[in-house]
């Protein structure tokens, strides 16, 4: 948007194309990234792995995955891929990333990268599926 326009942005009309979610798809982890996450106070409250992903149906660009639905107990949950350390500097075992890691058959998030990881929906959003 051009920044002369800028003022008049009140005036902008609503558009006619739908938008189109993605479907859930089996997507290659083409990479990752370990993020710190803030609060809206610009708090860091910990950090989030993102898997960096190829969807089949989005062939233009990447896209970024930083949650999962698992199963915990006997009931399917959904969590963040939250990278936190137990007191021997490892991934706690019970974690939502260490059942993802887990489920795909890796010992650490660098061996995601290459991996084809089923996905689901989850509020709209595509999740990774580790179930």
């Amino acid at each position: 948007m051009e920044n002369e326009n800028i003022e008049n942005l009140d005036q902008i009309g609503i558009g006619n194309r739908e938008t189109t979610s993605l479907q859930a798809k089996p997507v290659a982890v083409v990479g990752h990234r370990i993020e710190e996450v803030t609060n809206k106070a610009k708090e860091k409250v910990g950090k989030k792995v993102v898997l960096i992903c190829k969807h089949p149906d989005k062939t233009d660009k990447n896209i970024e995955i930083s949650q999962v639905k698992y199963l915990k107990g006997d009931k399917i949950a959904s969590s963040g891929l939250w990278f936190n350390l137990d007191e021997d500097n490892k991934i706690p075992k019970q974690s939502a990333l260490a059942i993802t890691l887990g489920k795909y058959g890796c010992s650490t998030i660098a061996e995601l990268d290459g991996k084809t990881v089923l996905t689901d929906l989850s509020n709209n959003y595509l999740v990774v599926k580790a179930y």
